[in-house]
């Protein structure tokens, strides 16, 4: 229930601020996570718009080098949409990262108050977990079929233009070369993610202020300790 439809208690304001910042993240949260498959939903929609076109042609006997040039350009085309969309779900990792150790720190405040809410949170109230590079709740899933699928066209890509330049390739060497060139792909995305997560969560370590060591006996002691760090550096 929002903030502003629940009975007007007796709270102090500090706890009104808190509990306006969680919904707000939490709406942030579920909005990210919204355009996740949204952009996912869409991508899968102008794949299979693309190979519906290839067989149209198919169907209506069109030239086989106008089909060819077709396939070439939707195949390029996919690939480009692919990478845009793969970039911009690994953007949707971070950002929902951020936002659960924002409302991770929420909680760090409610539980300096009140230990025993400790055990209720699925995480501990510490803002520098869960992890960017976590794997869980299917955030990983679509960045997968993603890759996957790029990759895969990326792997027949090179199957087409090998046996157009080289018309005396053997196929099946022209397909263990797209396979090897696919797998390559697959790989280059999973080196790619782990980096820009990895890049993501060293950037945010200058932001933690309440790290998993154990709830900070005094929260406000933990924010000047931080906030004092680049002083005593300098």
């Amino acid at each position: 229930m929002p903030r502003k439809d629940r009975p007007k208690e007796a709270l102090d304001a500090s706890t009104e601020a808190m509990l306006a910042e969680h919904e707000r993240l939490s709406a942030l949260y579920l909005n990210n996570a919204d355009m996740g498959e949204k952009r996912t939903t869409t991508y899968l929609t102008l794949v299979s718009a693309g190979g519906a076109v290839i067989l149209g042609a198919a169907q209506f006997r069109m030239e086989p080098q106008s089909l060819l040039w077709l396939s070439l350009g939707l195949l390029a085309g996919m690939i480009v949409l692919g990478l845009l969309t793969y970039q911009r779900l690994i953007e949707r990792r971070v950002r929902a990262t951020e936002y659960l150790r924002a409302i991770n720190r929420i909680h760090c405040f409610f539980v300096w108050h009140d230990p025993a809410l400790r055990p209720y949170f699925y995480w501990p109230p510490c803002d520098n977990v869960p992890s960017f590079r976590g794997k869980g709740a299917g955030l990983a899933g679509l960045r997968d079929v993603i890759a996957a699928l790029n990759s895969l066209f990326v792997g027949i890509l090179v199957v087409i233009i090998e046996l157009q330049l080289w018309p005396a390739l053997h196929n099946a060497i022209a397909i263990v070369s797209g396979l090897a060139i696919g797998a390559l792909s697959w790989h280059l995305h999973q080196v790619y993610e782990d980096r820009s997560l990895d890049r993501a969560e060293r950037s945010a370590l200058k932001h933690v202020l309440f790290p998993d060591n154990g709830a900070p006996a005094d929260p406000s002691a933990s924010v000047r300790a931080t906030l004092d760090a680049p002083e005593r550096s300098e």
